[in-house]
């Protein structure tokens, strides 16, 4: 793999003449640094390789002794700063818990990224255990995709029992638009059996007042009093 930045393996006496091929060197500079946590039988040092690809990272990661993770890094400042906070990963199995970072001079030493091995049955090893890992990781990742369909089916269910709710709620409200209706009608028929029945009482009294006073009339004819009454 050719490097990002055309350089040749690093010879005693070579100068930024011999190693010039349009690079400005005053922004290209080396990290040692010293990765913390849980990183080691994971793929880490995979993902990195990866993630230094994407960054025109040159360099190497190889595991220390313990739990650690050494990594030298060559490239541009704003490469680099790209590159250190990408591998920053908090996600399960991996977790960087601290990363430690020392800048010193270029050497351009590195035609591209490598991932420096152990022995074969520490790879061997750390390949068994990267794979648990990553079926770990799987097996999380149904678990949260299981659990999102239930929560799914949750709140299907709930949706239909508010539906439920809303389609009683109208008939309910369509019941007692009905009985309001119905009480709308009995209130009218009330009223209009109330004035026939006024109108028949007041046509009745009329009836009797107008016989009445036919019949005060005439008596008052009979009496002779009615021409007395008429010039009053």
């Amino acid at each position: 793999m050719n490097s990002p930045y055309q350089s040749v393996p690093y010879r005693e006496g070579n100068n930024r003449e011999e190693h010039n091929t349009g690079m400005d060197f005053d922004q290209l500079i080396r990290l040692s640094i010293r990765v913390s946590g849980t990183v080691q039988r994971v793929g880490y040092r995979h993902i990195v390789q990866n993630i230094a690809r994407k960054h025109n990272i040159t360099g190497s990661i190889e595991n220390l002794e313990g739990y650690d993770v050494k990594i030298i890094a060559e490239g541009t400042r704003k490469d680099l700063k790209a590159f250190v906070q990408a591998i920053k990963i908090c996600e399960f199995p991996i977790q960087v818990e601290c990363i430690e970072s020392t800048e010193e001079p270029y050497i351009g030493n590195f035609s591209y990224f490598e991932v420096i091995r152990g022995t074969p049955e520490e790879e061997l090893a750390e390949r068994l255990d990267s794979a648990i890992a990553i079926f770990s990781r799987m097996e999380k990742k149904q678990d949260q995709a299981l659990e999102m369909h239930k929560e799914s089916i949750s709140l299907q269910k709930e949706t239909l029992n508010l539906q439920r709710e809303t389609i009683e709620l109208q008939k309910e409200t369509l019941n007692l638009q009905k009985e309001t209706l119905n009480l709308q009608k009995e209130t009218l028929d009330e009223i209009k059996g109330t004035r026939s029945d006024l109108d028949k009482g007041f046509n009745s009294e009329l009836r009797e007042m107008r016989e009445e006073l036919r019949e005060i009339r005439n008596a008052l004819i009979q009496a002779g009093i009615m021409n007395a009454v008429k010039g009053l």
